[in-house]
């Protein structure tokens, strides 16, 4: 992406979008402690800018960094390709100047590079910012409220067969490395529990924090009682989708 450049009007002159390089990290990491506090892991940071699979764009405002927004690929078990939409701040002295919008905009054509037919973005349900910036940029979401369940990462001996009747999708995100279980709660309880624990195994060996899975709120009930009880809920998300790999005007 080095070179990429769009410019775009704000309220005050003009802001520009590009593509990461590796010289960003350290400002992204600085954009992600003002924002929430957290901190990046740095080799996927840089893994992502270098990455054919990935987008990674920058919002400038002159010289200074002031947002950016990064996606990736996953392909389930079925082989449908989806653009995740994953990580967007801006610096809040920037924030309601439409730089989230554009930024959002421009990682998303990176879904038709990948022939992903849908870009999807995981929003908690109280981040009313972020549900109105996906919105403006052509996503939409039909409401259904989604539990995050997460385990931690458990190493048991001996070798581990990988599910088959499950996605199991390694996530490497700029704050955390996971593993999405997506089918969960399709599965018979004892099937679950058999699912969670080979992931909870390979996450351990692939050094992840942890393994999760989304569960429709509607179907908490046929989530096994004691793999609830060992989870950390995580908040409850809407999926805002974008279908189709057209570009939207900017």
């Amino acid at each position: 992406m080095d070179g990429l450049m769009a410019r775009f009007p704000k309220r005050d002159g003009a802001f520009h979008l590009r593509g990461a390089v590796l010289s960003d990290v350290e400002e992204i990491e600085d954009i992600v402690r003002e924002v929430w506090g957290q901190e990046i892991l740095a080799d996927v940071c840089r893994a992502q800018i270098e990455d054919d699979a990935c987008e990674l764009w920058i919002a400038e405002d002159g010289d200074d960094v002031v947002g950016f927004c990064s996606a990736f690929l996953t392909v389930d078990r079925g082989g449908n390709r989806r653009w995740e939409m994953d990580l967007i701040a801006v610096r809040p002295g920037q924030q309601g100047e439409g730089v989230g919008q554009r930024l959002i905009r421009q990682a998303c054509r990176g879904a038709a590079r990948q022939e992903a037919a849908v870009a999807r973005a995981l929003i908690r349900l109280s981040n009313i910012p972020s549900q109105r910036a996906f919105q403006r940029a052509g996503f939409a979401t039909d409401r259904q409220g989604y539990l995050l369940l997460l385990w931690s990462s458990r190493p048991v001996e001996g070798s581990t067969t990988r599910p088959n009747d499950v996605s199991l999708l390694p996530v490497d995100t700029l704050t955390y490395r996971g593993l999405w279980i997506e089918g969960l709660e399709k599965l018979a309880v004892g099937r679950q529990r058999l699912v969670v624990d080979a992931a909870r195994s390979i996450a351990a060996r692939e050094k992840r924090s942890n393994t999760g899975a989304l569960i429709p709120n509607d179907k908490e009930h046929l989530v096994a009682a004691d793999l609830r009880s060992q989870a950390k809920l995580h908040g409850a998300y809407y999926w805002y989708v974008r279908h189709g790999s057209a570009e939207h005007k900017t």
